[in-house]
C-alpha cells in the first residue's frame, strides 16, 4: 500500500504539470490518464487494488490542486467566478471516474504483462505407508 501512495503522489505532481497543456473539456482527462498509467508502471504496482489507489490519488490530488490554483487566480485578479453549466460539464465527473478505473486496469495489465511468470515450485515428496526397506524404485 505504501508504494501505491507514493505512486499517487508522484502521479499527481506530474499530472499538475501535464495539465497545463490546453485540451478542450470533453478530453481534458487525457494528460492525467496517461500520467496515472505511467505512475503505476514506474512503481510496478501489480495488484488492481494498488493500481486503483494510485490512479484515484493521481486524479483527485491533481484536480483539487488545479481547481485551487484556478480559484486563486480569480481571487488574485479580483475577477468574479461565474459557473455556466453546459452539456460538456455534466458528464465530466463520470468520465473522470471511469477513466481512472481504466487507467488503473491498463497500468496493472502493463506491469503484469512485462513480468515473467513465477517459477513453479517442486512437487512435495509423496508419503507412503510402505517401509523404506520394502520400497523398490
Amino acid at each position: 500500500m505504501d508504494q501505491s501512495i507514493k505512486a499517487g503522489i508522484l502521479g499527481a505532481i506530474v499530472a499538475i504539470f501535464a495539465n497545463f497543456i490546453i485540451i478542450p473539456p470533453p478530453f481534458d482527462f487525457i494528460p492525467t490518464f496517461v500520467v496515472a498509467i505511467f505512475a503505476i508502471f514506474v512503481f510496478r504496482l501489480a495488484t488492481l487494488r494498488d493500481g486503483l489507489v494510485a490512479a484515484f490519488m493521481t486524479y483527485l490530488f491533481s484536480q483539487a490542486i488545479l481547481s485551487t490554483l484556478t480559484l486563486a487566480d480569480y481571487y488574485a485578479s479580483n475577477t468574479i467566478y461565474t459557473l455556466t453549466v453546459t452539456a460538456d460539464l455534466i458528464p465530466d465527473p463520470i468520465i473522470t471516474a471511469i477513466s481512472a478505473l481504466i487507467a488503473a486496469y491498463i497500468g496493472v495489465w502493463l506491469v503484469t504483462k512485462g513480468r515473467p511468470p513465477p517459477p513453479k515450485a517442486p512437487a512435495p515428496p509423496q508419503s507412503t505407508d510402505i517401509p523404506p526397506e520394502l520400497q523398490t524404485v
